[in-house]
């Protein structure tokens, strides 16, 4: 396969993950607000914000769109905001637009459509009206599209990029959702329900932990769950099985970076508990372990997008690298 066409499909999955792991996020958040009578204001939305890496962008764009800027709006369609999920889908079709001949039929139809859906005044005014329907609708195309990645495409080298993808990127949202834990000194039930409804693991954790919530709880779920497909140990022991089916290298080996740092992490993880996350402390651990995931698609890149050694000599291979590392932060 073309380092090109694997990096597009990598990265038409993490856009369509980011944009379902924000639009989880920011309906949580609203319903939030409107369940407690906070006041809708930016001081309100501050641990969403702190938790996506957006509080400098915001108040960046207030100074463009004026300091009455919704966060809701923000995170939805501010075009001053690199990361909205508008802009997610549209990055996504982007990608999905240069590998047209390695995608189905349903897929391209699909994506399309969310795209200028998320563009068209229809979408806005359905937020101003009820933003949780327009966030339901997003959520119910991300779910539709990952359907349509599974029974659609061949399960081949491409579909195992697409994976790569998704697993690292829902490993990296929900470690940040996390850490919005970590932003107040105190949290109380609701905030910890707010937690993990915004990585839709509330019904699995009530299976796991009965009516026990606790913040010890939440954590041990949402990092070291086995069977929970958003925890992050989970997402990470996919992404090892994914390096590895795509190297032909036997489990418990290693051929390239990519797999030995991913392998490394999840070592980690296999051998922690929660009371070890408190001995490091909340915020240090989730902070070392997003730098982790960071470092895990970095190698991915190395390995299957950058291959040093055969365009050493072309030129604007540090400009290429430069935007690599861009789109990953």
């Amino acid at each position: 396969m073309l380092s090109r066409v694997a990096n597009s499909l990598y990265w038409l999955s993490r856009y369509v993950e980011r944009a379902e792991n924000l639009t989880r996020l920011v309906d949580v958040a609203h319903d939030r607000v409107l369940e407690t009578g906070l006041s809708n204001n930016a001081e309100t939305w501050q641990s969403a914000l702190y938790a996506i890496c957006s509080t400098e962008s915001y108040e960046e764009a207030t100074g463009i769109e004026g300091n009455d800027l919704d966060v809701g709006r923000f995170i939805t369609f501010s075009s001053s905001n690199p990361d909205s999920i508008r802009r997610c889908f549209a990055l996504a079709r982007e990608n999905a637009r240069m590998v047209r001949d390695q995608i189905s039929e349903e897929m391209w139809l699909e994506l399309n459509s969310a795209h200028l859906f998320m563009k068209s005044e229809q979408a806005e005014t359905l937020w101003l009206q009820h933003p949780g329907s327009l966030y339901r609708e997003v959520v119910k195309f991300c779910l539709l599209f990952e359907g349509l990645i599974e029974g659609t495409i061949l399960h081949d080298e491409g579909w195992h990029f697409i994976q790569v993808g998704k697993f690292l990127e829902r490993a990296d949202k929900t470690s940040r959702i996390l850490d919005m834990l970590t932003y107040e000194s105190e949290n109380d039930r609701a905030m910890l329900i707010s937690v993990l409804r915004s990585c839709s693991g509330l019904a699995a954790f009530r299976s796991e932990f009965r009516s026990d919530v606790t913040l010890e709880n939440v954590f041990a779920f949402l990092l070291f769950s086995n069977s929970f497909p958003r925890s992050v140990r989970f997402c990470l022991r996919q992404t090892d099985n994914l390096l590895h089916a795509i190297s032909g290298m036997p489990g418990g080996s290693f051929a390239n970076e990519a797999e030995r740092v991913t392998g490394s992490v999840l070592a980690q993880m296999n051998f922690s508990n929660v009371e070890n996350v408190l001995s490091i402390g909340l915020h240090q651990y989730i902070d070392d372990l997003q730098s982790q995931v960071n470092e895990i698609g970095q190698r991915v890149f190395e390995t299957y997008v950058l291959l040093p050694s055969e365009v050493q000599n072309i030129a604007g291979t540090e400009n290429w690298q430069l935007q690599w590392q861009q789109q990953q932060q």
